[in-house]
C-alpha cells in the first residue's frame, strides 16, 4: 500500500461505481450486501409498524456523521457532504481570483501543482469512504446530490476544468495537492522508545506564611535567580518520575489516532511530547520524527507545523469570531494573498456551522459569548488556519452533549481528510460513533503503552486476552475499563493468565503480534522514505517555504515578517479595546471626571508667589495620574499569556511582536486619553496661556504616560503571577512618587538623603517633573504675595522689603520663575529637551527589557502538580507515588482503582430521613433581553420522589441548568412563574438549606482540606439541635462512603477532576438533604469515573434521596442507572418525561408510537438527543413537532394527574411547625466562628496575600524612613516632616489592590454556592471578612511604624510616639476595610479596578497638603472636611510638629536691607511681633536682614489649617471613619449583594455607553464611506 498513494485510490474509485473498502473500521452491515441495502434493512420498523425507522430519510449511520452545533435552529448540520460543498465553494471563488491574477496561470510549477482534484470528486469518494452512502436531507435544495454522487470520470473531468486553482493551490492554501491528488504537505509521525519524565514528588505539604517569609532570602530567591541564571542551578540530581515509558509507534498522514486512558494515565503527556512541547518536562528520551525530520529540526524551522490544542479552548474573550479567525489568517497568509482572507474565513465558518456567530464575542467563563461547543469550533477553525500538518487534540469534547461531541469528532475527520493531516486526539466518554471515525487507537495505563494498533482490532485484542465486553458498552469504554482493576471483568477460565498490572499489560503487548506489526509498519514507512529519497519530506519543506513571505528567512518558523506580525497584533489590540467597551467608557469617564475634580482643586491659583508651590503640585499630578491609571494594563499583560503562548506554538507571531504592538496601539490610545485630561488640567489650573508651552506640557504628559506604562509591562513580563506584578508595580509607583523631586526637592535628595537619594536619577518621573516645571515657570515673573512680603507697614519702601520664598533676590518684590525653580529644585529650562530624550531612553530601556522577558520567559503553567497535604498530616507516599499526567495535575488518585466502585457491592448507609415529594407544574422562566423578555423555560411539569433518580437531558442551550437553578430557588434575575410544592405545600423557609445542589464548577474554598470542607458543611447545615460530635461522626461516614479517607487531609486546590466532584457531592451529603440536584456531575470525567459517580448516586437514591441530575454524553450503561428521563428542547420545552424502561423500552415505546424507532444497538440517550434535534416525519410527510406532541400526549395528561394525586396524598402528612423552621440551620454566632476560622486558615495557607501586605509594609517603611533619615529643623525639614507622614496616604493603592481580589473571591464563593445553600448569612460573611483582616493589619502596622518612625527622627516621647502608633494602626485598619466596602459596592470587578483611582485621588489631594485649605476653592471646603485623610494627616502633624523649633537654612531666609542707621530688629521686629509668625535671624545686623517665616512647628502647621489642639480631637474622628468603613461593608453587602440595589450606577454607565454609541453612529453617518467600512469590518 506504500506504493499506492491516496491520489491513486481517488482516481481508481472515480472510475468505478463499486463501494469503497471500509477504511474507518466499521463492521459491514451484512456479508455481500451493499451498504445502502444493509442500512435500510437495519432500520426497518418492527412488524406491524407503519413508518420509517428514523426521524428523517437519513440512515442511522448517516446521522452519525450529521448533526448540528450549539444553537440547533441556527447553525445547521455539520456533515462531510455539506462541509465539502462549502469547501468547494471557497475553492471555486479562490480559483477565479487566481485566474485573474497577472501571470498566475502561466507560471511553471516545480511540484506539479497546476491542477487539483475537485471537491466534488474528492467529496464523492470520501462519502463512500465514510460508510454513509445514503441520501442526505437537503430541505432548501441547495445541493445537487445526484451530480455529487454520479462519480463518472467524464463529469469529473469537466468539473476539474471549471475548478482549476493553478498557482493559488501551489502556494499552499489548506489542502495543497499535486497533480496525482496527493497532499503537497504531509508527514507521518514516528516515535521510537519515547520516554518522558517529570520533576518532583507526587505529594507535598502546603506552603504557609512562615515558609513564604523564610523562602524570601532562601529557596525562593535561589529558584528565582536560577530562572534568570540557569548556571546557578546545582541541583542536577532532582527526583524524577516516569510519565510515559518506552512508547514506539506510527501515525501516518491522513490518519486519526485515538489516545485512551484514565485521567492521570499520561495521555496529555504523550500528546505534548508528540507535539514537541517539552518545556514542562524534566527529561525526554527516544526519537520522534516527522516524515524523517527530527524533533529538533521541527522545533527550529517548522514549529508551527506541529501543534498541540489543549483541553481548555482559551481565546481572547473580547474578540468576536470573525476577528479571531481574521487575525489567525493575517499571520499565516502572504501579502499578495491577503485579498482571499475574507473568502477563507467565510468558508471556514460555513464548514464548521458557526456562520451565525460571526459578530458574537468568543467570550469565556466571565465574558458572555458563543456557546462552549461553538467556542471549540472556533478553536478548530483557528487551528485549521495554521495550516499545520500534525495536530494533537486534548479532550476537546469536555462539557459537550453526545450529539455535539460527535459533530466535533466529525469536524476533526473533515479537517484530517481535507488537508491530509496527521491527527492525534484524546477523548473521555467517546461514543461508538466517534470511535468508528478513528483509524488507530493507543491505550495508556499509568504511563505505559498497553495497546497500539488498528481501532477495529483493539476490542478483539483484549477479548482474546480474556476480558469480557458487555453487550451495550462502547468500545472506548471497554478499552479504558481494562486498565481499571475495579471495572474490568475477566472471562471465566482466564483469571490466571490475564495481565493485572500496567507492567504486565505492557509486557503482554510487546510480546504480541500486534506490536510486531507496529514495528514492521515503522520499518516499512522509514524504508518508503528512503526509497523515495524523502520525497514527501522535501516536498513538505518546499511547500512550507513557499507559503512564507519573501522577506522571511527559510529557516524561520513564521510565515510573515516580524513587521507584519506587529501590524496584525496592533490591529488586534484595537479590536480588544473596542470589544471591551464598558472598561473603555469607564476609563474615559474617570479621566474626564478626575481632570475636572483636580483641575477645580487648583482652579484660580494666584499668579504671585503664593501660587508657586501649588503649581508644582498641579504639574506633579499631571505627569503621574494617567500613569497611575495605567496600572490596569498589568491584568491585560498577564491574563493573555496562555493565548500568546499558544499562538507562539502555532507560529503566528513572536511574543515580542505583541509587546511592540501594544506600544504602537498605545500611541493613539494614550493620546486620546491625554488630550481631554491635559486640556482640562492646563486651563483650569491656570497654567501660562502660551501655545508652545501647552504643547510642551502635553508632550511631556504623553511621553511620561507611555514610559510608566512600559515600566508596568516590564514588571508584568518578569513576574510569574499577577500578584507579583501588582506588588512590584505598586511598590515602584510609590518610589516614583517619593523620588520625583516634589515631596523632597532635588537638592535635599542628592545632598542630604544619602541612603536612597541616588534613586532620583533612576526615576523617569523626575525628568518629566523638571520638564513640566521648567516649561511652566519659564518667562514667568511673580509678584511677591502680601503674606510673604516682609516687613510691611506704613512708610516702608520697596527697596527695604524682601520676599519669603526661595529664589527671592535682595531688594526685589518680584521673583522670576527661573530663580524660583533654580533655587528650590535646581531645575533649569536648558535641560528641557535633554529630559525629553531621557524619558524616551527610559521608555526604550523598559521596552527592550520587556521584549527580552517576553521572548525568554514563559510563565504558562506546564502541569504536573502534586497532591498538597496540610502541614503536619501524614502523607501516604506509597499510594500516590505512581505516574501522573503532566496536564492533569493532581489526578494521582485516579491511578488507583476507581474509589467509589471499590465498594461496589456495599450498601450505602441511609443518609436521609426525608420522605418529602417535590412537584412542579407550569414552571416558566424569562429574562430581560433586548428590551423584551426571552423565555428560557416553558410550562415544565414534573416531580421527584425519594428513592428515584431523574436524568435531565437536552441539547446545548435547552435550559437544563436553568431548570435546576429554578427548581432549587437559585435564580437571582428574571421572572419565575408556576407552582412548586413540597408535600402539596408551598416551599418553606428551610427548602434551600435542606436540598443539596452539586454545581458543575465544583466551587470550594480551594485552601481547605477535604475533611475541613465536609465538616464545615455538616456543622452549619445539619439541624441545630444535633450534637456536634454526632455531626462529626457523620462526616467520617461520608468520607468513608465516598472513599476519601486517603485524601481527607489534601487541599482541594490540588485535587483532580473526579476527586473534586466527589468532594462536592460529599459536601452536599453532609447536610443530610432530602433532595439532591446535580449539574453535569460526569462532565470532564472518563467513562469509568462517570460510571462510578452515577452508580454511587444510584445507591444514594436507594438510600432515600430524590435525585435530579443533568448529564452529557451518557453511555447505554449510564442511562440505565436512571429511573426517569426529563428531556428538554431549546426554549425550555419538555418533549418527554417518563420512565427509562428496561434497555430504554419505555422511551422506545413513546417515540415508536409516533413513528420513530430506535435501532436495536442504538444508545437510547443519543437517540433522544438526535430525535429532538432533527425532528421526524409523519407518514404524510409533515415534520413532527416534539414539543407539541408531548403537550398533546396522553403521557403528559397522566403526568399532570399524577402530580395532582401526589399533592393531594402528601398534604395529609402533618406539616412541620412554622416556628421550628429556620432559614439557616445554625445560629449566627456559630456561623461567624466557623467562617472566621476558615478564613484565617485560608490566609495562612495562601501566603501570597499576607506576604504581599508584609512586603509592602517593610519595603515602603524602609524607603520612607531612610529617605527622611533623622530630619532636621529647617523649613524644608518641616515640609519633609509633613511629607513623610503624607506618604503613608499613598500606601492604599498597593494594599487595597490586594484586599479587593481576596474579598471579591470570597464574596463570589459565598454568592455562588454558600448563600444559596443557606450555609451562613451575610452578617457572618461580613463579620468574618472584617475580623480576619485585623491581626495581619496590626502586625503590618507595627512593622511599618517601627521601621519608619524612629528612622525619620520624629519625637520619641511616649505621648507623641504612642499617638502616631495608634494613628498608623487605625490607618492600616481603615485601608483594609476601605477596599472591602468598595468591592461590595461596585457591580463588577472591571468597574472596581477603574473607580479605585478616583477614590485614591480624592483621598490624597483634598486634605490641605497639596493645596492648603486657605487656597481651596470654596466649592471644595466640604470635601476637605469630609475627607478622612484630613483628620489623619492633621492629627499626626499636630502631634509631631508641636514642640519643634524651626531653624531656617540660609537659602530659606527672606533678605532685606533696613534703612540706614537702623538695625534689623529696630526696623522689622515690630512687624514680626505683629504678625506673630517667624523670627529675625540676625536682629543686630544693619544689612541683609534675614527673616525666617516660621519660628516653631506650630506656626508651620497653622499655615496648613492645623492646630495643636486638633491632636486628640482628630483621633476619635478618624476612628469613626474606620468604624463607618466597617459599617459600609455590612451596608453594601446587604443592599447590593443580598437585596440587589444598584444605586443608579447601572443607569449611569449604561447611559454613558448609549451616549458614546450615539456619537459614534452620527460620526459614521457624516464620514463618507463610513457605513460601508463598518459593513466590511465587523470591528
Amino acid at each position: 500500500m506504500l506504493d499506492q498513494q491516496p491520489g491513486d485510490l481517488y482516481r481508481l474509485r472515480a472510475k468505478s461505481h463499486d463501494p469503497d473498502p471500509n477504511l474507518h473500521n466499521v463492521e459491514p452491515s451484512g456479508e455481500g450486501i451493499p451498504y445502502e441495502e444493509a442500512a435500510t434493512r437495519e432500520n426497518q420498523p418492527p412488524t406491524g409498524a407503519t413508518s420509517t425507522a428514523v426521524p428523517s430519510t437519513e440512515t442511522s449511520s448517516t446521522r452519525d456523521l450529521d448533526g448540528t452545533w450549539g444553537e440547533r435552529d441556527v447553525g445547521g448540520p455539520v456533515s462531510h457532504r455539506v462541509a465539502m460543498e462549502d469547501y468547494e465553494a471557497m475553492r471555486r471563488e479562490l480559483s477565479h481570483i487566481s485566474r485573474t491574477r497577472s501571470k498566475s496561470t502561466t507560471r511553471g510549477d516545480d511540484l506539479g501543482l497546476k491542477r487539483t482534484k475537485t471537491s466534488r470528486s474528492f467529496r464523492s469518494n470520501r462519502l463512500k469512504l465514510q460508510r454513509t452512502e445514503s441520501s442526505i436531507d437537503d430541505p432548501k435544495g441547495l445541493y445537487d446530490g445526484a451530480a455529487l454522487e454520479a462519480g463518472d470520470a467524464e463529469g469529473m473531468a469537466e468539473a476539474e476544468k471549471e475548478f482549476e486553482l493553478g498557482q493559488f493551490i501551489k502556494e499552499g492554501h489548506f489542502e495543497k495537492r499535486t497533480d496525482t491528488g496527493d497532499s503537497a504537505k504531509k508527514v507521518g509521525v514516528v516515535f521510537k522508545n519515547l520516554t518522558v519524565k517529570g520533576a518532583g514528588s507526587t505529594t507535598t505539604s502546603a506552603k504557609t506564611l512562615p515558609n513564604a517569609i523564610l523562602g524570601t532570602f532562601g529557596p525562593d530567591l535561589y529558584h528565582l535567580l536560577c530562572r534568570f541564571i540557569p548556571a546557578l542551578n546545582f541541583d542536577k540530581q532532582q527526583q524524577l518520575r516516569t510519565l510515559c515509558n518506552d512508547f514506539s509507534g506510527i501515525v501516518r498522514d491522513g490518519e486519526m489516532m485515538l489516545v485512551l486512558g484514565r485521567p492521570g494515565s499520561g495521555c496529555s503527556t504523550f500528546l505534548k511530547a508528540i507535539a514537541n512541547e517539552r518545556g514542562s518536562f524534566a527529561q525526554v528520551t527516544g526519537d520522534v520524527t516527522y516524515g524523517g525530520l527530527s524533533s529538533e529540526e521541527i522545533r527550529k524551522h517548522f514549529h508551527g507545523e506541529v501543534n498541540y490544542n489543549p483541553e481548555d479552548d482559551q481565546h481572547l474573550p473580547t474578540l468576536n469570531v470573525w476577528q479571531t479567525l481574521k487575525f489567525s489568517l493575517l499571520n499565516k497568509t502572504k501579502r499578495r494573498e491577503k485579498g482571499e482572507i475574507n473568502i477563507i474565513i467565510d468558508a471556514l465558518m460555513k464548514m464548521f456551522g458557526i456562520r451565525h456567530t460571526e459578530k458574537t464575542l468568543v467570550g469565556n467563563e466571565m465574558v458572555p459569548g458563543v456557546s462552549g461547543g461553538e467556542r471549540k469550533r472556533v478553536g478548530i477553525a483557528e487551528t485549521l488556519a495554521t495550516k499545520s500538518t500534525v495536530v494533537c487534540w486534548d479532550n476537546t469534547t469536555r462539557g459537550l452533549d453526545a450529539s455535539t461531541a460527535l459533530d466535533y469528532a466529525n469536524s476533526l475527520r473533515i479537517m484530517t481528510d481535507i488537508s491530509n493531516r496527521t491527527t492525534l486526539v484524546t477523548l473521555y466518554q467517546a461514543g461508538e460513533g466517534i470511535f468508528e471515525l478513528m483509524d488507530k487507537v493507543l491505550l495508556i495505563d499509568e504511563g505505559r503503552m498497553v495497546y497500539q494498533g488498528p481501532a477495529n482490532q483493539a476490542k478483539q485484542y483484549f477479548v482474546d486476552m480474556g476480558f469480557y465486553c458487555p453487550e451495550r458498552e462502547t468500545t472506548a469504554d471497554f478499552l479504558t475499563s481494562v486498565t481499571d482493576p475495579a471495572q474490568r471483568v475477566i472471562r471465566k477460565g482466564f483469571e490466571a493468565q490475564t495481565p493485572k498490572t500496567p507492567e504486565e499489560f505492557e509486557r503482554a503487548y510487546k510480546n504480541s503480534a500486534t506490536y510486531r506489526k507496529v514495528l514492521a509498519d515503522i520499518q516499512n514507512y522509514e524504508a518508503h522514505l528512503g526509497q523515495t529519497a524523502h520525497g514527501d519530506t522535501e516536498q513538505f519543506k518546499q511547500s512550507v517555504n513557499e507559503q512564507k513571505s519573501k522577506t522571511v528567512s527559510k529557516k524561520s518558523n513564521y510565515t510573515v515578517s516580524f513587521w507584519r506580525q506587529v501590524l496584525a497584533c496592533t490591529r488586534r489590540e484595537f479590536w480588544l479595546v473596542w470589544g471591551d467597551k464598558p472598561t473603555l467608557y469607564t476609563k474615559f469617564f474617570i479621566i474626564v471626571s478626575n481632570g475636572l475634580i483636580v483641575g477645580s482643586l487648583f482652579y484660580g491659583q494666584p499668579t504671585n508667589t503664593e501660587g508657586a508651590f501649588t503649581r508644582g503640585g498641579a504639574g506633579f499630578f499631571s505627569i503621574l495620574f494617567l500613569g497611575w491609571l495605567q496600572l490596569s494594563e498589568l491584568m491585560k499583560a498577564v491574563s493573555g499569556r496562555v493565548v500568546i503562548q499558544r499562538h507562539k506554538e502555532y507560529a503566528f507571531y513572536r511574543p515580542s511582536a505583541v509587546v511592540m504592538a501594544r506600544v504602537l496601539a498605545d500611541f493613539p490610545l494614550i493620546f486620546t486619553q491625554v488630550i481631554p485630561f491635559t486640556v482640562i488640567m492646563y486651563f483650569m489650573c491656570g497654567f501660562d496661556v502660551d501655545v508652545s508651552k501647552f504643547w510642551i506640557y502635553l508632550l511631556f504628559v504623553y511621553v511620561t504616560t507611555i514610559c510608566i506604562t512600559a515600566l508596568y509591562r516590564m514588571f508584568a513580563a518578569l513576574s510569574p503571577t499577577i500578584d507579583d506584578a501588582v506588588r512590584f508595580a505598586g511598590t515602584a509607583l510609590n518610589l516614583l512618587i517619593i523620588y520625583t523631586g516634589y515631596a523632597i526637592p532635588k537638592p535635599t535628595l542628592l545632598h542630604e538623603k544619602i541612603w536612597f537619594g541616588w534613586l532620583y536619577y533612576l526615576n523617569p518621573a523626575t525628568y518629566a517633573f523638571e520638564g513640566v516645571l521648567a516649561n511652566e515657570f519659564h518667562g514667568r515673573v511673580m509678584n511677591c504675595a502680601p503674606e510673604q512680603l516682609v516687613p510691611q507697614g506704613p512708610g516702608i519702601l520697596p527697596e527695604n522689603q524682601g520676599c519669603a520664598i526661595s529664589g527671592a533676590q535682595l531688594g526685589r518684590n518680584t521673583v522670576t520663575g527661573e530663580e524660583y525653580i533654580g533655587t528650590t529644585y535646581e531645575y533649569t529650562r536648558h535641560h528641557l529637551w535633554r529630559n525629553f530624550g531621557v524619558l524616551i531612553a527610559f521608555s526604550v530601556l523598559y521596552l527592550l527589557v520587556t521584549l527580552w522577558g517576553a521572548e525568554t520567559f514563559s510563565f504558562v503553567g506546564g502541569g504536573g502538580g502534586a497532591l498538597i497535604f496540610k502541614k503536619g498530616s501524614k502523607k501516604p507516599a506509597a499510594k500516590f507515588s505512581k505516574a501522573v499526567d503532566a496536564e492533569k495535575g493532581g489526578d494521582l488518585g485516579d491511578n488507583t482503582p476507581s474509589q467509589t466502585s471499590s465498594n461496589e457491592e456495599k450498601d450505602v448507609t441511609k443518609t436521609t430521613d426525608s420522605e418529602e415529594v417535590f412537584t412542579w407544574r407550569d414552571v416558566n422562566f424569562s429574562v430581560p433581553y433586548e428590551g423584551g423578555q426571552k423565555q428560557l423555560l416553558n410550562d415544565v411539569h414534573g416531580y421527584i420522589q425519594p428513592n428515584k433518580m431523574i436524568a435531565l437531558m437536552g441539547a446545548s442551550g435547552a435550559g437544563k441548568t436553568t431548570l435546576l437553578n429554578t427548581l432549587s430557588q437559585r435564580q437571582r434575575i428574571g421572572v419565575v412563574t408556576g407552582t412548586m410544592l413540597v408535600d402539596g405545600r408551598a416551599l418553606g423557609t428551610e427548602f434551600q438549606r435542606s436540598t443539596g445542589y452539586v454545581e458543575q464548577q465544583d466551587i470550594h474554598d480551594r485552601s481547605a482540606t477535604v475533611r475541613e470542607a465536609i465538616e464545615f458543611s455538616a456543622i452549619l447545615r445539619q439541624e441545630r439541635h444535633t450534637p456536634r460530635q454526632e455531626k462529626l461522626a457523620y462526616v467520617e461516614e461520608i468520607i468513608d462512603l465516598l472513599e476519601l479517607r486517603e485524601l481527607s487531609d489534601v487541599l482541594i486546590m490540588s485535587l483532580g477532576v473526579e476527586q473534586r466532584k466527589r468532594v462536592t457531592i460529599a459536601v452536599e451529603l453532609a447536610a443530610k438533604p432530602g433532595l439532591l440536584f446535580l449539574d453535569e456531575p460526569t462532565s470532564g470525567l472518563d467513562s469509568q469515573s462517570a460510571y462510578s459517580i452515577i452508580r454511587f448516586l444510584k445507591k444514594l437514591a436507594a438510600s432515600g434521596h430524590g435525585i435530579i441530575c443533568t448529564i452529557h454524553q451518557p453511555s447505554s450503561l449510564l442511562i440505565q442507572q436512571f429511573d426517569m428521563i426529563l428531556a428538554l428542547n431549546p426554549g425550555g420545552n419538555t418533549f418527554y418525561f417518563g420512565p427509562v424502561g428496561d434497555n430504554g423500552s419505555a422511551v422506545n415505546k413513546y417515540f415508536a408510537d409516533r413513528g420513530v424507532y430506535c435501532p436495536p444497538q442504538k444508545n437510547i440517550a443519543e437517540f433522544i438527543l438526535e430525535t429532538a434535534i432533527k425532528g421526524g416525519k409523519r407518514k404524510d410527510g409533515k415534520r413532527l413537532n416534539w414539543n407539541k406532541e408531548w403537550r398533546d400526549s396522553q403521557e403528559n395528561k397522566s403526568l399532570l394527574a399524577e402530580i395532582s394525586r401526589i399533592n393531594t396524598e402528601r398534604e395529609k402528612v402533618p406539616a412541620k411547625a412554622q416556628d421550628t423552621q429556620h432559614e439557616y440551620a445554625s445560629p449566627v454566632w456559630l456561623q461567624i466562628t466557623m467562617l472566621t476560622r476558615r478564613m484565617f486558615t485560608q490566609h495562612w495557607r495562601d501566603p501570597s496575600y499576607l506576604y504581599g501586605k508584609l512586603f509592602v509594609a517593610v519595603i515602603i517603611g524602609i524607603f520612607n524612613g531612610f529617605t527622611f533619615w533623622q530630619l532636621g529643623n529647617s523649613v524644608a525639614d518641616m515640609q519633609n516632616r509633613m511629607f513623610t507622614s503624607f506618604l503613608v496616604l499613598l500606601i492604599p493603592p498597593t494594599v487595597v489592590n490586594a484586599v479587593v481580589p481576596k474579598f471579591y473571591q470570597n464574596m463570589a464563593l459565598w454568592m455562588a454556592r454558600e448563600n444559596p445553600s443557606r450555609i451562613y448569612n451575610w452578617v457572618a460573611f461580613c463579620t468574618a471578612s472584617v475580623v480576619t483582616e485585623i491581626p495581619i493589619t496590626i502586625i503590618t502596622a507595627v512593622i511599618y511604624w517601627l521601621i519608619w518612625y524612629y528612622a525619620t527622627g520624629l519625637p520619641t516621647d511616649s505621648s507623641t510616639a504612642g499617638y502616631v502608633f495608634w494613628m498608623i494602626l487605625l490607618f492600616f485598619l481603615f485601608q483594609a476595610s476601605w477596599g472591602q466596602w468598595i468591592c461590595a459596592f461596585a457591580p463588577s470587578f472591571t468597574v472596581i479596578s477603574n473607580v479605585l483611582p478616583f477614590f485614591f485621588v480624592m483621598f490624597s489631594l483634598f486634605n490641605g497638603v497639596v493645596r492648603p485649605y486657605s487656597q481651596l476653592p470654596v466649592f471644595w471646603y466640604s470635601m476637605y472636611w469630609f475627607n478622612p485623610s484630613t483628620y489623619w494627616i492633621g492629627g499626626v502633624m499636630a502631634a509631631t510638629l508641636r514642640d519643634i523649633k524651626v531653624d531656617c537654612a540660609p537659602s530659606e531666609v527672606a533678605l532685606f536691607n533696613p534703612p540706614s542707621g537702623q538695625t534689623c530688629a529696630q526696623f522689622a521686629q515690630s512687624y514680626v511681633s505683629k504678625i506673630g509668625r517667624g523670627y529675625l535671624t540676625n536682629p543686630n545686623d544693619t544689612t541683609q536682614c534675614g527673616y525666617c517665616q516660621y519660628a516653631t512647628g506650630v506656626e508651620y502647621m497653622q499655615s496648613l489649617n492645623v492646630q495643636p489642639s486638633d491632636k486628640w480631637k482628630y483621633l476619635p474622628i478618624f476612628l469613626a471613619f474606620c468604624v463607618s468603613n466597617w459599617a459600609l461593608v455590612y451596608f453594601f453587602v446587604w443592599t447590593v449583594r443580598v437585596k440587589g440595589w444598584r444605586f443608579g450606577l447601572g443607569w449611569v454607565v449604561g447611559g454613558l455607553g448609549r451616549g458614546v454609541d450615539g456619537v459614534v453612529g452620527v460620526v459614521k453617518k457624516l464620514v463618507p464611506g463610513g457605513k460601508k467600512r463598518e459593513q466590511m469590518n465587523t470591528a
